[in-house]
């Protein structure tokens, strides 16, 4: 029995611009500094006595303490909570005889700890937020967590040597530290799983191996491993991991999603490579032997400003939306890069969910959400591919075009409507597209060949297609229009104007067969023959 009745909090602080208050509810620091003179033996805090406390650091890597004990009188009934808005370093070593709490929220915010010295004292507990009815990809911070604490949900472990899923029915197995995995939680059925998860025990710190395995070919896994970070704070994705055999991008699924991160560029959507606590990843082995270390000095509280994209030229971003969601995509050329798939650069494209577009560049071997080419711009061609859930509208949206030397031309072509649309000269592109995958209807170009580029883009000002039972006019000019179509045998069937300078769409409430379109504007006539479902 402890029989210590008095609160006991130790403080050897210098205090920079704030008022600190220490009292029986804890520590909180509402955006100055608080920085420990040292970590010797003697600088320290202790929080005791009987009852709750909070330590709170709501300002990213301010808050920075010592020695920290946690050890309340009485029989383990009080905690220690630092709240899920709360950025905590110990500096020191960090000894736990009683509960302490990381939180964290509906909105998926969580505390951040980092330990700079050791962790003693299996007592911490490290929430997690799911949200249901997607999946999420996982891992454990702590260093003796079970199958158990997804009681409830559906848990899954992926296994490269034969490229196969293992669906987790024992609540004893272990969590095995820096391995990822897949969970689902249901919101409806015979069992709703959890939305708030629990893990409990002694936080890991240290620099860790994860086991990384290479087996290609048929029914193989092709070197893709489920890895996770160990730590109760986010992680930085950077040159400074120790890895041999492995590419340079990792790949997080965000319930939508995959988003990709190269450390090499700083290309993809996994804004500056940070990895969230308790977030598990992709990592993509490529020859026998992989390894990696997962560095103890890449801790970050996630909210620093100091970490910032890496910004290179000669790379377009392609953003397509529709159907209620959104995908992107990053093509261009860069020195050190090849035509083929570069390890270093490139990062494979990943399918998300069914109802979200996804877009992407394509060769005859791969499918890439970041395809880095050798720098070569003339008459240079580079396939794009989508996906998409349902038809209808969509759009893409360009980025980064103003980044290329002036003198480089680019175009994108739809196949479809046979446009050739100058992307120097347009931000966003709508078009209509049936459900499915298509790999044959957009091209871009790169300084293309055409004997007159001027007149090439001017006729495709105007582009002509059908969409099921609708016509569709991509008409790109600002003066008046006027759309006629006729029937095989020369009757006129729609007679209306068109809307200058976007996509126009007719309903056509007639019968199966071809249809002839003409398009008259400012003199001339614009002639398609398309057909109607």
């Amino acid at each position: 029995m402890k029989t210590r009745t008095l609160i006991a909090i130790y403080l050897t602080l210098f205090l920079a611009g704030i008022a600190m208050n220490s009292f029986a509810q804890g520590i909180s620091n509402s955006g100055g500094y608080i920085t420990d003179a040292g970590t010797t033996s003697i600088s320290y805090i202790e929080f005791g006595g009987s009852g709750n406390m909070t330590l709170s650091g709501t300002t990213a890597d301010q808050t920075k303490l010592g020695n920290v004990k946690v050890d309340f009188t009485g029989t383990g009934t009080y905690k220690l909570t630092i709240p899920n808005n709360s950025f905590i370093t110990v500096n020191g070593n960090l000894t736990l005889s009683d509960s302490l709490i990381l939180e964290a929220n509906s909105s998926s915010n969580m505390a951040s700890l980092i330990t700079n010295g050791t962790v003693t004292g299996a007592y911490a507990c490290v929430e997690q937020h799911l949200v249901r009815d997607q999946w999420h990809m996982v891992s454990s911070p702590v260093s003796s967590a079970v199958s158990g604490v997804y009681t409830g949900a559906y848990l899954y472990k992926w296994n490269e040597p034969d490229s196969t899923w293992a669906f987790i029915t024992s609540i004893a197995e272990a969590l095995t530290v820096t391995r990822g995995y897949h969970v689902y939680s249901a919101s409806s059925g015979s069992s709703i799983g959890p939305t708030d998860v629990k893990f409990s025990g002694l936080l890991n710190t240290g620099n860790y191996s994860p086991s990384l395995t290479y087996n290609a070919g048929s029914n193989k896994g092709d070197g893709w491993n489920e890895v996770g970070n160990p730590y109760p704070s986010a992680l930085e994705w950077n040159s400074s991991w120790t890895k041999t055999n492995v590419d340079a991008t990792i790949y997080i699924y965000d319930g939508i999603q995959y988003k990709t991160w190269n450390y090499n560029t700083g290309l993809g959507g996994l804004g500056n490579g940070e990895i969230p606590p308790t977030q598990g990843f992709w990592v993509k082995a490529n020859a026998s032997s992989p390894s990696m270390t997962i560095p103890n000095s890449e801790r970050i509280h996630s909210s620093n400003t100091f970490y910032k994209d890496d910004e290179i030229q000669n790379v377009i971003g392609i953003n397509m939306v529709g159907n209620g969601y959104s995908d992107g995509m990053r093509v261009g050329m860069y020195g050190d890069a090849t035509d083929n798939f570069d390890s270093e650069y490139d990062a494979y494209k990943l399918m998300g969910i069914e109802a979200a577009p996804q877009i992407y560049s394509l060769d005859a071997n791969n499918t890439y959400a970041v395809n880095l080419l050798a720098e070569s711009f003339d008459n240079r061609t580079i396939p794009l591919g989508l996906r998409t859930g349902v038809e209808g509208e969509y759009t893409f949206g360009f980025e980064g075009v103003d980044d290329f030397d002036p003198t480089v031309t680019i175009f994108l072509e739809d196949k479809i409507s046979g446009e050739m649309i100058d992307l120097h000269e347009t931000i966003a592109y709508t078009f209509f597209a049936e459900e499915g995958t298509t790999d044959d209807r957009f091209i871009l170009h790169f300084n293309p060949d055409f004997t007159d580029v001027d007149s090439q883009v001017a006729a495709k000002q105007i582009g002509i297609y059908a969409f099921d039972k609708t016509i569709c006019v991509n008409y790109q000019m600002a003066v008046p229009a006027q759309i006629r179509v006729f029937d095989l045998l020369g009757k006129e069937v729609i007679n209306q104007n068109l809307s200058p300078n976007q996509l126009n769409t007719i309903a056509m409430n007639h019968e199966k067969g071809y249809y002839i379109v003409k398009v008259v504007s400012d003199g001339s006539i614009t002639t398609r023959k398309v057909f109607i479902k």
